[in-house]
């Protein structure tokens, strides 16, 4: 298999990076089962550490052949049983790109009361990320080193408006009652690191080092993650408890001078955001299906995709009991990104001492 060089290592930082903030902007904290933000900062340093041990297979798999991403690498040691592997892969990324489409819709159907229909807000994000993942990963990568510096602004703006309304006396010892609201938290971090088993879609088509671009991922990620919940605990103190959204609630009060309406801000780099990772998750469906379904029926693959993100996005909060759940959002990102990688390695490691596989 020849590899194929199409996106630099800024390029793959700034997208993965990307979909890592959409995510943590739908940082919801009754999902977490907590509702002290404050003590999370413990939970993402923890998560931090323990998302390099989760990216450590996938990471190994690419070793083994940078040209083949994790379909590839499924139907390569596992032959036909792969297909296995790539039927719970592509319902990963049909879910993942439903489960913060259907966020998204919640958000801007219930928390900033938006007179917009669901329904034609999901069909316009639906088919605009449709529209770049047809056009492969050097048209979402251009397209996203652009909203990238444009976020990074937005982030650096709202950081300074946010520093002012900071009181100290709002801030409690870490870990001051027990230990159950960081381990909620750790649980429920880890179960967003959706941009690992994305990563493993995505490492062969990086041209650079990518053992470092995941490193410097890992730490900018928990890093912005780490400085939002302490500015916003420090900022809002305990009426977080009573909050949804914690990091849209900072921004919703926040203001300085005539900058005035943060809550839009947060809705930009929602908005922009949420394109490209919905385009990121589609283009991974796509060829994990196309890997399975053969190349020629990739007209009704990418139909697929768009149609299920569509309907399921907005049937999703019918049964949030499953959908929304912690524990099992949780299995799926650990089963994807880390139990399946594993496999992959054993088998490898085996077919390799058989002599099978070089």
């Amino acid at each position: 298999m020849e590899k194929k060089y199409v996106v630099t290592t800024t390029q793959m930082f700034a997208l993965l990076f990307l979909s890592a903030i959409v995510v943590g902007l739908t940082y919801n904290l009754p999902m977490s089962k907590s509702n002290n933000l404050q003590d999370h900062i413990a939970s993402a340093f923890i998560a931090m550490g323990l998302s390099f041990v989760l990216i450590m297979p996938v990471y190994k798999l690419y070793q083994i052949n940078n040209a083949m991403n994790i379909a590839d690498s499924c139907m390569w040691l596992f032959k036909k049983f792969g297909i296995v592997f790539l039927i719970v892969y592509g319902l990963y990324y049909i879910f993942a790109s439903c489960y913060i489409l259907s966020l998204f819709n919640i958000f801007v159907g219930n928390i900033m009361s938006l007179n917009v229909s669901p329904f034609f807000l999901t069909l316009a994000v639906v088919v605009t990320a449709s529209y770049a993942a047809c056009k492969g990963i050097e048209g979402i990568a251009r397209g996203g080193i652009i909203i990238f510096f444009i976020i990074c602004i937005a982030i650096i703006f709202i950081v300074i408006t946010l520093i002012p309304q900071v009181d100290i006396m709002n801030y409690s010892p870490l870990l001051y009652k027990n230990m159950d609201e960081t381990l909620n938290g750790v649980f429920y971090i880890l179960s967003l690191a959706f941009y690992i088993p994305l990563a493993g879609i995505l490492f062969p088509f990086i041209k650079g080092n990518v053992k470092k671009t995941v490193c410097i991922l890992n730490f900018s990620v928990y890093g912005i993650l780490i400085l939002a919940m302490f500015i916003v605990s420090g900022a809002l103190g305990d009426y977080l408890k009573t909050q949804t959204f914690p990091i849209y609630s900072a921004t919703s009060v926040a203001e300085i001078g005539v900058f005035r309406r943060l809550d839009a801000v947060y809705l930009g780099i929602f908005t922009m955001g949420l394109f490209i990772t919905i385009s990121l998750f589609l283009l991974a469906f796509y060829l994990v299906m196309k890997k399975m379904l053969g190349e020629k029926r990739g007209k009704f693959i990418v139909a697929l995709g768009d149609i299920l993100v569509l309907l399921i996005s907005l049937v999703l909060p019918l049964f949030s009991n499953l959908f929304y759940n912690m524990k099992f959002i949780l299995l799926f990102t650990i089963l994807t990104s880390f139990f399946i990688p594993i496999i992959l390695l054993i088998r490898y490691n085996i077919l390799k001492k058989k002599g099978e596989v070089k």
